[in-house]
């Protein structure tokens, strides 16, 4: 399982980190997920072909986590280039009335034929593909968001919090996780409801025995903090490291 990070930012615009998006790569399947606005672009330059997207998932429709979607399906709506490549959305209770909002003001020019894409929405379900899993719980952001872990066909474990504050269902997700990228908006001591801080992310690694910890969605405001030796106040004493976009992480 190869993923690599597209965006390790937030909405606030930044000279080197992007708003939110990584690419999973399983041993065939390839999954988008949370693309931000310019996604598809940085994807391609990371290595990831739009034509390969095989899923996309969304962990809730904030912009920043949903930019991409209605230019991925302008894109493949174009036949020269993507010929009949299906897609299968995938996200939260929501996902059809947010793709039904989306229709209703680009039309036809977003539209694909019903065999192209598939819609699915998903809250505490459990999803296989032909080279691995995935599996969600709800967090603690929007009223419908979630938290994933996907799981190869070796076994491998990858978590990913989405946006969210502390919960037990996201301690759930990355038990014993290989790698879990986990948001810490903001540092500790300007901590916002609905989201995590380093120190936090790395209480919940500490709690889920998770193998290395990547901390990822961060505020501009982080660039002057010492946010490694918040997760090591956490106790959490594993591998730690700061996203940064272009980030491959190999399990």
């Amino acid at each position: 399982m190869q993923i690599t990070i597209l965006g390790s930012g937030t909405s606030i615009p930044h000279p080197r980190r992007a708003s939110p998006g990584l690419v999973i790569q399983l041993d065939d399947t390839t999954v988008l997920v949370d693309p931000s606005s310019g996604s598809l672009h940085r994807a391609e330059r990371y290595g990831t072909a739009t034509r390969d997207i095989d899923y996309v998932f969304l962990s809730h429709f904030h912009p920043d986590h949903t930019g991409d979607i209605a230019p991925l399906l302008f894109a493949l709506n174009n036949s020269e280039y993507f010929e009949a490549r299906t897609l299968t959305l995938v996200g939260p209770s929501g996902l059809k009335e947010f793709h039904r909002g989306l229709l209703d003001f680009y039309g036809s020019w977003i539209r694909l034929e019903p065999d192209r894409l598939e819609i699915q929405e998903i809250e505490d379900d459990q999803l296989k593909f032909k080279d691995g899993s995935v599996s969600s719980l709800p967090v603690v952001h929007t009223d419908n968001s979630v938290g994933y872990r996907f799981t190869n066909s070796r076994g491998k474990i990858f978590a990913y919090s989405g946006d969210t504050d502390y919960c037990p269902e996201l301690v759930t997700l990355a038990t014993d996780a290989d790698a879990a990228l986990i948001e810490a908006a903001q540092p500790s001591s300007l901590k916002v409801e609905g989201h995590l801080t380093p120190r936090l992310a790395g209480k919940v690694a500490r709690e889920a025995g998770v193998h290395r910890l990547i901390i990822t969605h961060l505020y501009p405001v982080c660039d002057d903090f010492d946010l490694l030796s918040e997760i090591r106040d956490s106790g959490y004493q594993g591998p730690a490291e700061i996203a940064s976009d272009g980030m491959k992480i190999e399990l």
